[in-house]
């Protein structure tokens, strides 16, 4: 199923126009506006992080496997011991048969900063004074980030973890903690794991006179990794409103199928409030 939302588009349209004009001003005059009712944003850097020169390098793919399945680089340098051992066991998973494991296509939250690589389905921006929310059309996930304020002393992990930011030389610049080290949470689209420490942080700004984002991401976790590693996606606008993505109901009762030969998708027994 891929619709057009009628109402629920247009309201979210009306609330994407009309967002702006009230942002306060902080710690710069210069705010991004990511929002209109025309278009979104498209991933257009590939399905990872690229290198940033003079940054330390985001792990990347490990050698294609010959069923032409991606492999994680668990031999990566910068792999702590556990984090290896993670990546080499999903690499066997391969190896023994199953396709590897890819967030979005089996209807999990990508986390943070993994989301960021999904490039299948555009992403949408709300902003208001308080907060500016991420959209991705594919399930219509959102991600909250909290303007001027800090973080809660006591954070429950989640998939997008607690995100506060504020504006900063004409960038939206977000500090995000209490992320969900779930067994399918992983920082990129290699499977790379992360545990409950991690910590990231992005800076996002629009470049070529409108027309594309960038966001530079810096990923900080001791329990997976050596040193922080940076990396850089960029997105282009497209020409469309959000439309109707439904991961589960697009899979046509395959569903069962996955749960016998590669990867449950996520079911919720009880509300999470």
């Amino acid at each position: 199923m891929n619709k057009t939302v009628l109402f629920s588009g247009a309201v979210l349209m009306v609330s994407l126009a009309a967002a702006i004009p009230g942002q306060p001003q902080t710690k710069s005059s210069a705010i991004p506006n990511f929002t209109s009712a025309e278009f979104g944003w498209q991933t257009s850097s590939g399905f990872y992080f690229l290198p940033i020169p003079g940054k330390l390098a985001p792990v990347g793919q490990g050698p294609v496997y010959e069923s032409g399945e991606r492999l994680g680089q668990a031999d990566n340098s910068n792999l702590t011991p556990w984090a290896a051992d993670r990546m080499k066991a999903n690499n066997d998973l391969v190896r023994h048969g199953h396709r590897a494991f890819s967030a979005q296509s089996r209807c999990w939250p990508g986390g943070v900063p993994g989301q960021l690589v999904f490039m299948a389905e555009p992403v949408y921006f709300i902003q208001t004074p308080n907060e500016v929310w991420i959209v991705w059309q594919r399930d219509h996930l959102v991600r909250r980030i909290y303007l001027n304020r800090e973080h809660r002393k006591s954070v429950k992990p989640s998939w997008f973890g607690e995100s506060v930011g504020h504006y900063e030389n004409g960038e939206l610049v977000i500090d995000t903690i209490g992320l969900n080290d779930h067994e399918y949470s992983f920082v990129d689209t290699f499977n790379t794991p992360h545990t409950k420490t991690l910590h990231v942080v992005e800076r996002w700004k629009i470049v070529d006179g409108g027309n594309a984002l960038e966001a530079t991401v810096t990923a900080d976790d001791p329990g997976a990794f050596k040193q922080p590693w940076s990396g850089m996606v960029r997105w282009e606008k497209v020409n469309r409103p959000i439309e109707e993505s439904a991961c589960a109901e697009n899979n046509l009762g395959y569903e069962e199928l996955l749960k016998l030969h590669e990867y449950p998708m996520p079911v919720a027994h009880e509300p999470d409030f």
